[in-house]
């Protein structure tokens, strides 16, 4: 009798990109070098003028990544809320916001995932980490600190899950996705917000990301 080894859960890893042509290549690259082996790249253009749209179609040309059309100006956090409705019609069990800039550690997603799997599988979780924080040529500088509390009355005054650490589970997709705002400062506070009242936050104080 033979059994099929079935695939890990997939994330679908979110990027929005505006004029990032000068260090897209290096976040794309790291997000290739993934240990994870079920990971989607989604990405949506928000209005670049500079060759990051050429850097996007021949990645996408590879098979690497898909494209989301549209190429109004909406801003960050409407630009990743548009991805995160598009990720949520399909059958992704975590979601990932990424930034154009940066450089994720190889671990990343399977450290978030393996983080998020202890969660009841009713209960909408976010995972958000510290940052390594480098110059533009990944030179270390220092490290965010490790917030004293993390949960609802925290979050009302300061955001401690800053977007690019952020991975989420399918109820904690749901759930924003219900109740997406018209009009919000960022989208990483907006999901801090939500979650840390109707969800779990899960703050990991190692740093999986070097943060230009």
């Amino acid at each position: 009798m033979t059994s099929e080894v079935s695939k890990p859960n997939r994330v679908t890893v979110l990027l929005s990109t505006y004029n990032g042509s000068k260090f897209l290549q290096q976040q794309l690259n790291s997000l290739y070098e993934q240990t994870y082996p079920n990971i989607r790249i989604l990405v949506r253009d928000d209005g670049s003028s500079d060759s990051t749209r050429s850097i996007l179609e021949n990645e996408q040309l590879s098979g690497r990544i898909d494209i989301l059309r549209g190429h109004k100006n909406l801003g960050p956090a409407l630009s990743f809320f548009e991805l995160l409705h598009n990720a949520a019609l399909t059958e992704t069990e975590y979601v990932a916001f990424c930034d154009q800039d940066d450089v994720w550690h190889p671990h990343k997603i399977e450290h978030a995932v393996s983080a998020l799997r202890v969660v009841a599988d009713n209960c909408p979780a976010l995972f958000c980490s510290r940052l390594e924080i480098v110059d533009e040529q990944l030179n270390h500088i220092g490290f965010t600190n490790t917030p004293r509390k993390v949960g609802f009355g925290n979050a009302l005054v300061e955001n401690i899950a800053t977007g690019c650490t952020m991975v989420l589970n399918r109820k904690a997709v749901e759930l924003i996705c219900k109740h997406l705002p018209s009009k919000v400062l960022m989208h990483d506070w907006w999901c801090y917000l939500v979650l840390s009242c109707f969800g779990e936050i899960i703050f990991d104080s190692n740093a999986n990301i070097k943060y230009r």
